[in-house]
């Protein structure tokens, strides 16, 4: 019988097959969470257990030589199909629920909402989180982030597209009482530190004039659309954070919602496609915001009285 051949560390096949697909060692290392030393001495440990050299050095760069092209190859889709086994054995036992990263202001004026929704048509439970920015999947546990696409996305990352973003100033009801949309104009700016450039760009999309008027500034775009409903002022949002005020009756858009340019996008850490949870709520959520771009962008928006 043929005795079976001891494998290397399955660290060194890690840290060898990301230092290879990243073609850089500090970029293995910042996938794996370790420091470019740590990469270094698992490649030369994968070496030396083979007892062959897989790159070929050089004074500031390391290239892979053929041999080690070819096991990098082999190893990447070895990895592939462990991580298709593992997500398999999961669907297979208990489904558990999808954990979602959202922006927060999104978070809680889309799609916390529509959770129950959610549930009655598609049947997923999901955990909600509200976070912005870049977002570490393993370490933070995450299956989803949904973001607007104003960022350089990692190439490494899964991307669904979601809908176009469009944005448009919103104000409380009280403050286009006589009917004049030119009354938005006279009313004290909202700002906010996530998009300060808001009311700048929309201005510049529509071809308003700008007018001059006080400012209040607030960390969120939540904080500001409160202040909208208050009657403090006027906030250019997005369309998805504002029209479920709208439709209730809290917030009026005047003035049109107008597309940015930027979208929204689901990223995921694993191909969305090869996973059921995951694609189907990126296609629920998709139909869902497209519905809504559809019924409120390019038109004047008032809430029914």
């Amino acid at each position: 019988m043929r005795n079976p051949v001891r494998l290397p560390s399955l660290n060194a096949l890690r840290a060898f097959e990301a230092a290879a697909r990243h073609d850089t060692l500090q970029g293995a290392a910042d996938e794996l969470h370790v420091t470019h030393g740590a990469v270094s001495r698992q490649v030369r440990q994968l070496e030396d257990e083979l007892g062959e050299e897989l790159f070929t050095r050089q004074a500031r760069t390391n290239i892979l030589n053929d041999r080690g092209r070819a096991l990098a190859t082999k190893l990447h889709d070895v990895f592939q199909d462990l991580a298709q086994a593992l997500e398999e054995f999961h669907r297979d036992g208990i489904i558990p629920p999808l954990s979602i990263s959202c922006e927060p202001t999104l978070c809680l004026k889309m799609l916390i909402p529509a959770l129950g929704e959610l549930k009655r048509e598609t049947g997923l439970d999901v955990k909600v989180f509200a976070a912005g920015g870049p977002i570490d999947f393993e370490k933070d546990r995450i299956d989803l982030a949904i973001r607007r696409e104003d960022f350089r996305v990692d190439q490494g990352l899964h991307l669904y597209p979601l809908s176009d973003e469009a944005t448009g100033p919103v104000v409380a009801p009280m403050l286009v009482a006589d009917g004049k949309a030119d009354t938005l104009f006279k009313s004290v700016q909202l700002h906010t530190l996530t998009r300060p450039d808001a009311w700048k760009h929309w201005l510049h999309l529509t071809g308003i004039k700008r007018t001059r008027t006080s400012k209040l500034t607030f960390e969120h775009f939540y904080l500001a659309l409160q202040a909208a409903q208050a009657g403090q002022g006027a906030a250019v949002a997005s369309v998805f954070m504002a029209a479920g005020d709208i439709e209730a009756g809290l917030l009026v858009a005047p003035r049109r919602f107008t597309r940015d340019g930027t979208r929204y996008v689901c990223l995921s850490s694993a191909n969305i496609t090869h996973d059921d949870r995951k694609r189907t709520f990126c296609a629920w959520l998709a139909n869902r915001m497209n519905r809504t771009l559809e019924k409120f962008v390019e038109r004047e928006i008032v809430a029914e009285p």
